[in-house]
């Protein structure tokens, strides 16, 4: 769905339901994250997408178009992932936070798709190979330059140059591992950062079975799921 249809899509919803202020300011949230993302802006937050069972049990009889809202709220994900090819999600709070827990020196991010979050760091190098290309119809749009590249390739070529190596919304693929053992073979002394889903929406399971792994709770604090989506943010040895 395009954006805008999705905004208008939430303005009715807005007309129908306005009168519910938890409504409306979810309503009102979600469209500052989808025009955000229009703008190569990162959001200022990401709201949850879900009310409490309460609060529609409450409701639903007087508007009961809540359960069409519902549905509407939980395409964010996909309109993002469609529209901007953004599939990391996050706000600039957690982004603030993120950069403070870097180590000092130059950043590689693999994996990075459209770089909404290399390029809102400092001393970066994005790497992608975009083979995420047309599907969902997305096409690549980077926030910033990107080289195209491998991701193992690219950490093999670089890792003496980085002090931290990201690896954001990795796909369910083996080059993860094979990264891990190849830092874990040179005896890397930088920060390997992985942003995603434990056992669930991104990277290998023979990753996640042999990371080891740490949540910095300042970092993950506010890096909170919006959906049924519980990505979070690692630390891996």
């Amino acid at each position: 769905m395009e954006w805008q249809k999705y905004l208008a899509r939430l303005r009715y919803y807005d007309r129908m339901c306005g009168n519910l202020p938890t409504v409306h300011q979810k309503i009102a949230q979600v469209q500052a994250v989808v025009k955000a993302y229009s703008r190569h802006e990162i959001p200022q937050e990401v709201p949850k997408l879900s009310f409490s069972a309460h609060y529609l049990e409450l409701h639903m009889t007087k508007h009961p178009e809540l359960f069409e809202l519902v549905s509407c709220l939980n395409d964010l994900r996909q309109v993002l992932i469609e529209n901007f090819g953004i599939w990391h999600v996050f706000s600039r709070a957690w982004l603030a936070s993120f950069k403070q827990q870097l180590k000092p020196g130059k950043t590689l991010v693999v994996m990075c798709g459209n770089a909404a979050l290399a390029a809102n760091l400092s001393n970066v190098i994005a790497v992608d190979d975009f083979d995420w290309q047309a599907q969902d119809n997305t096409q690549p749009h980077p926030w910033c330059d990107v080289k195209r590249a491998d991701a193992l390739v690219a950490v093999q070529k670089y890792y003496q140059q980085v002090d931290n190596i990201i690896l954001e919304w990795a796909p369910e693929t083996t080059c993860d591992r094979a990264i891990l053992d190849f830092l874990r073979a040179q005896k890397w002394p930088g920060d390997l950062i992985v942003i995603g889903e434990a056992k669930g929406a991104t990277n290998s399971p023979q990753f996640w079975q042999t990371a080891k792994l740490s949540r910095p709770p300042a970092v993950n604090a506010l890096h909170r799921p919006f959906d049924f989506i519980h990505d979070q943010v690692f630390w891996v040895k």
